[in-house]
């Protein structure tokens, strides 16, 4: 069958389509642009964040906000390191204290003040929205310099499997460690 016979064959919202898709990927292409699929978590910067004196770092891909936490209702049963849930932009989110998780204390008991705000960040993954506490922002920066074989140890840590690299910051050379978000959806 020609081309022409094929082209004959597309219907008018086909055609309409297929002009979009060829000028979205001419302008990408002019623009040195990349589709969302076709960028990689290099192309994201990092935020890094502080619990507890120590640096950690998620790909801000990941992060959805980064929020002062309202009203926390809590829930029965929840194990330690989920406080409760908290409203975000219209969606009740359940919360994840890395001081808790990490055996660090609580966010509550860590506060100098009742009345001080605590913050959060908004993360997702797949489907799933989180709000994860944290102490302070520290940066956002791009970090490209991930240590090769080291894993996180120490008292800080008590398992790995949130944490899945260790890298340095460009300007200051000092550690951070960086977050598996997928392992902290999971709990």
């Amino acid at each position: 069958m020609s081309d022409a016979k094929k082209n004959s064959e597309l219907s008018v919202e086909d055609l309409d389509k297929l002009r979009d898709e060829l000028k979205e990927e001419l302008r990408r292409e002019l623009m040195g642009e990349e589709s969302e699929d076709e960028r990689t978590e290099a192309d994201y910067p990092w935020i890094v964040f502080g619990v507890d004196g120590t640096e950690y770092g998620i790909n801000s891909k990941n992060v959805l906000s980064i929020e002062i936490i309202g009203e926390i209702t809590p829930m029965v049963d929840a194990p330690s390191h989920s406080p409760g849930i908290t409203r975000s932009r219209g969606d009740m989110i359940d919360l994840l204290d890395l001081r808790a998780l990490f055996g660090l204390g609580d966010y509550v008991s860590a506060k100098k003040n009742e009345d001080d705000p605590v913050m959060m960040m908004v993360i997702e993954t797949g489907e799933k929205k989180r709000g994860v506490i944290v102490d302070e922002i520290v940066s956002v920066e791009y970090i490209t310099n991930f240590l090769e074989g080291v894993v996180a140890e120490g008292d800080a840590v008590h398992s790995s499997q949130y944490i899945r690299q260790v890298a340095t910051r460009e300007r200051l050379d000092s550690p951070v460690l960086i977050l598996n978000p997928e392992s902290l959806n999971s709990l």
